[in-house]
């Protein structure tokens, strides 16, 4: 494989990247709910760009915190919203600085509804609307009481949206903790109830594959300098962590000088 340096970032379908556009891919065309968290580094924010990149009617919304403990208040949330939506389709009147509930909605509505199949649905053809998703990136950040108010627009005979939306809420594992830890989840039962999967992932969903996978992508293509990173993240008590493999690769280059990365060079770098 040649030097990472093109494309130091390809996509690598690892098995957590599959089951999370799955899981997606479920979601979006059954207009459901899915919420899936997982740890820092295994590869979730990768896996919602290769799923988006192929679908034209999901729009990607990476939630930026809250100023409170609490998350992102429903304000903040419908403004991010707005942005996406207005990004999404060019919509001439960018509201996303509104302070009102209402006037944010209002705008997101009728970005939605300049929605090409809804257009056509209003103009008399009586098909059933493909679906239409909206993927929460960064979830962790969201508050309950946003997240409480984003699950009506999934609703099929309540909805507050033009039409029923899929919801994809993907974040860290702070975001839905599990019940039986004794903690306050920021996801209500209501929205748990509607949701098709509540899933949480972990480190130990990445193989020694997917590593390999992993690394070769990156340009590593010793047999015995991927052995020792690979080994480095299962079995020296470190997590797969693939942000981190990701900064510690290109290290190894530099110090290779345009060489090949040898098992000598990961040694000195990793110890």
């Amino acid at each position: 494989m040649p030097s990472n340096t093109d494309n130091p970032r390809p996509f690598v379908d690892t098995s957590i990247a599959r089951h999370i556009v799955s899981r997606l891919l479920l979601t979006h065309h059954e207009r459901g709910i899915v919420v899936i968290s997982g740890p820092w580094g295994i590869g979730k924010t990768t896996a919602i760009e290769a799923f988006s990149s192929t679908m034209g009617d999901v729009v990607v919304v990476k939630v930026e915190p809250g100023g409170s403990k609490a998350g992102a208040s429903t304000i903040s949330v419908l403004q991010q919203v707005t942005k996406a939506l207005c990004d999404r389709f060019d919509d001439v009147e960018r509201m996303a600085n509104q302070r009102s509930v209402y006037a944010l909605k209002d705008c997101i509505n009728r970005n939605l509804s300049t929605w090409g199949p809804y257009q056509d649905q209003l103009a008399g053809w009586n098909g059933e609307l493909p679906p239409f998703t909206i993927i929460f990136d960064e979830a962790q950040y969201l508050s309950r009481d946003a997240i409480d108010y984003l699950r009506f627009w999934n609703d099929r005979d309540r909805t507050t949206t033009p039409f029923p939306i899929g919801l994809a809420f993907i974040g860290n594992p702070e975001f839905s903790l599990d019940r039986k830890r004794g903690a306050d989840s920021v996801i209500s039962g209501a929205v748990r109830s509607r949701a098709l999967f509540v899933e949480s992932l972990d480190y130990l969903h990445i193989t020694e594959t997917d590593l390999t996978l992993f690394v070769q992508s990156r340009g590593v293509t010793d047999a015995k300098a991927i052995a020792r990173i690979v080994k480095h993240y299962t079995k020296d008590s470190n997590v797969a962590d693939l942000r981190n493999a990701d900064r510690l690769i290109p290290i190894m280059h530099r110090r290779a000088n345009g060489g090949p990365v040898t098992a000598e060079i990961v040694e000195s770098i990793l110890g």
